[in-house]
């Protein structure tokens, strides 16, 4: 990810969350040398999604993931993870995690796909309308 993906990540950001981060929170951790941020590009160089990822020994922190709508369902979101996993393994991570939506089934599956079980709800974890998250983790094979 690079400063000037963060325009059409933002429209994606805007387009799939309630609670979008702004462009500042992406501009902050291009700059911290814990995180690891990554886009999936068309050949055009068009962002179609991104991941944002934070090092915090033994583990690897999903902050951000998501995919732009018209191209959900093939396969970026999986790459993306993937890519998750990767970054996990090389930093000698033990476990990924992160929070979702409890009402995001679609998001749910996807994590459940790559090995990731239900650690915990958290009631009224999302400000402002108080919706409960799921933690979720994964073991680094």
């Amino acid at each position: 990810m690079e400063k000037a993906h963060i325009p059409q990540i933002l429209e994606i950001e805007n387009s799939t969350f309630k609670m979008p981060w702004t462009e500042q929170a992406f501009r902050a951790e291009l700059t911290l040398s814990v995180s690891r941020s990554f886009v999936a590009l068309d050949p055009q160089g068009n962002v179609l999604g991104y991941l944002v990822t934070r090092l915090e020994s033994p583990a690897v922190h999903i902050l951000n993931i998501a995919v732009r709508r018209d191209v959900r369902r093939c396969g970026i979101g999986s790459a993306l993870m993937r890519k998750a996993f990767e970054v996990a393994k090389e930093s000698e991570a033990e476990i990924l995690y992160l929070e979702v939506r409890a009402s995001n089934v679609d998001a749910i599956n996807l994590y459940r796909k790559f090995g990731f079980s239900a650690l915990r709800r958290i009631e009224n974890y999302y400000a402002p309308d108080g919706e409960a998250a799921i933690i979720m983790v994964a073991p680094v094979i």
